[in-house]
């Protein structure tokens, strides 16, 4: 298949929204706004957005991620030359690359290939990928060698409110019934006093968990959500006293999970029940077809599965365009300290989350 490619940053907002459109609008976590939000502020300052989109007549490939120089990695540039040389990851928490509605199937293999080549031009030298479960982009991207990572939880929103109740696990519907009968009331809030109060109570929860370095924002990337169309805050009050809160992420098909917490004082009201509830009624209502609680640790995603039956699956791709660099720096990683047996990709970096 012949085409061509085109590399997008920052300052190509109204183009890249052209491809974003032209991939099928795949998502709150794929839109060039959230990837500019983003960047910066996940895991590292001197991280920037990018796309790279690869044309074959009408059919395109739109493929967003941050891309990061190894001059951010635990490396030592004294020690082993780190200029030129950078790896991309994914949207946090979902991304990976979407073709346009039809396309060929043919245009995921040239696709694979001229980006490939990107690579090997830029000196990119790995490439980590969150694929998108909603989407099932995993299916027709094989050349990224997906692997199974964890199950979701999608809540199917068609219906009624009372269609969405009855497909909850009955501890669940119990505890929001419980928390119902507390002073806890829970509303979507745009007020910047209900955001910091929020940020204060995610903050103090991220402490007590020990949380890896991009689960933690500042302030002013709470503000910078908000402020967008593609993210809202919800809260939870006692008495007039925010008690907890949740960030959910959408656009006019889902919701999704992004980022919550509440006071653990409050957990015997049943706080996260009803917070998560109202949630999920409020994108019911906005006339969005599911929500998703994406997935989460073992005590989190079992508290999550109380709110659906259904499940999604979520895959990763781990890629090496440069093997002779890859190894090199893993070498160098491994000499000063970093566990790079652990798991963790790409190796040569300390330990996050993928």
């Amino acid at each position: 298949m012949c085409g061509r490619h085109h590399v997008l940053r920052g300052d190509d907002r109204e183009e890249w929204l052209r491809y974003y459109r032209r991939a099928g609008e795949p998502g709150a976590y794929h839109h060039p706004d959230y990837l500019s939000m983003l960047a910066g502020n996940y895991e590292f300052d001197r991280e920037h957005a990018e796309a790279f989109v690869y044309e074959a007549g009408e059919d395109v490939v739109y493929y967003p991620y941050l891309r990061r120089p190894l001059e951010t990695s635990p490396l030592d540039a004294e020690t082993v030359n780190l200029a030129g040389y950078s790896d991309i990851v994914s949207s946090w928490y979902y991304g990976g690359p979407f073709h346009s509605d039809g396309a060929d199937e043919s245009i995921s293999e040239a696709f694979t290939k001229a980006f490939g080549s990107y690579c090997a031009e830029e000196g990119i030298v790995a490439e980590f990928v969150r694929f998108d479960p909603n989407e099932g982009n995993h299916e027709t991207f094989d050349a990224l060698e997906p692997t199974f990572n964890r199950e979701t939880v999608p809540v199917d929103l068609h219906g009624t409110a009372e269609d969405v109740w009855e497909r909850y696990e009955d501890r669940n519907r119990r505890a929001i019934k419980q928390a119902r009968e507390t002073a806890l009331v829970v509303e979507h809030s745009a007020e910047r006093t209900d955001l910091e109060a929020f940020h204060d109570i995610y903050t103090n929860a991220m402490d007590a968990r020990d949380a890896a370095p991009h689960y933690r924002f500042d302030l002013s990337f709470f503000e910078t959500l908000v402020d967008s169309s593609l993210f809202s805050l919800f809260v939870a009050r006692h008495d007039g006293a925010i008690v907890g809160g949740f960030i959910a992420a959408h656009d006019d098909r889902r919701g999704y999970h992004y980022l919550s917490a509440s006071n653990p004082d409050y957990w015997d009201m049943r706080v996260n029940n009803l917070l998560y509830h109202e949630v999920v009624l409020h994108m019911q209502e906005a006339g969005r077809e599911v929500f998703d609680f994406q997935g989460g640790r073992p005590g989190v995603f079992k508290f999550k599965r109380g709110f659906s039956p259904d499940r999604g699956e979520f895959y990763v791709g781990k890629r090496i365009h440069d093997r002779t660099a890859y190894d090199r720096f893993v070498d160098a990683a491994a000499e000063r300290g970093v566990d790079t047996d652990s798991g963790y990709f790409p190796a040569y970096r300390v330990e996050q989350s993928n």
